[in-house]
């Protein structure tokens, strides 16, 4: 919780930076990635509290899970804006001689950090929780298409490049520059990584609308379903170099 609340403070400190900074990386202000992935992990980190209290570990393994996912997610954004500060990529930087010492590491560290998710998913199946059976599915679903997002982000990092068709750095969407003119990897990666906070806010809502526990139970299964079928075809059209919004 605590490192959530620090990631904030990197994503504001980082915000302000925007405005004074004239440097580019692939064509866009070079903190917007830096201030993306801050957001994006003090996201993660706030949703794995929630997802780790209900399973019941002993106070060792707890710190020693919550420790891990903290250290993991330190390394990334110690990498990222390191490399930002000095104009190079952090990711697929294979020529910059500190980028072949970070990138790997950067690797690592992600993949780290689904294998204990991966260890929270199997948890989920084997130990009793007190959640109800609509929240229960909605995490287990959502920390599997959590874990296929690890295909897109692996396949990036074999192509050493996001996108598919052309190189890195062409036209893309505001902020999140995905690309609008050839396939990115990015789209489905992303859409695939927050499952595991969009499925259970819809078991949230369920809840609040007071609907009985079957009905709660079907509306999270089907549309799980649905998300990680798109998750899927996203991915697939990427490949395939085909954008995910053509501009």
């Amino acid at each position: 919780m605590i490192g959530s609340l620090v990631f904030l403070i990197i994503s504001a400190v980082l915000a302000l930076l925007l405005p004074f900074e004239s440097r580019q990386v692939l064509g866009i202000n070079l903190w917007i990635k830096p201030l993306k992935f801050a957001i994006s992990i003090g996201i993660f980190l706030y949703t794995s509290v929630y997802l780790l209290q209900p399973l019941d570990y002993s106070t060792g393994k707890l710190n020693l899970l919550s420790w891990t996912l903290l250290g993991t997610m330190l390394i990334e954004i110690f990498c990222i804006i390191f490399q930002a500060s000095r104009g190079q990529l952090s990711h697929f930087n294979t020529t910059d001689p500190i980028g072949r010492i970070m990138f790997p590491l950067m690797g690592t560290a992600i993949t780290v950090a689904y294998l204990v998710y991966a260890l929270m998913l199997v948890d989920y199946f084997r130990l009793e929780t007190n959640l109800t059976p609509a929240m229960l599915w909605a995490i287990r679903i959502g920390i599997v298409i959590f874990l296929f997002g690890a295909i897109s982000g692996f396949s990036m990092g074999g192509a050493l490049k996001h996108t598919v068709g052309m190189a890195d750095g062409g036209p893309g969407l505001p902020f999140t520059n995905w690309s609008t003119v050839a396939g990115d990897l990015r789209v489905s990666h992303f859409i695939s990584i927050h499952a595991i906070q969009i499925l259970p806010l819809l078991a949230l809502v369920m809840m609040q609308l007071d609907l009985s526990s079957s009905k709660g139970l079907s509306a999270v299964v089907v549309f799980g379903t649905l998300y990680g079928l798109f998750c899927v075809l996203n991915l697939v059209q990427a490949m395939q170099g085909r954008p995910f919004i053509r501009i």
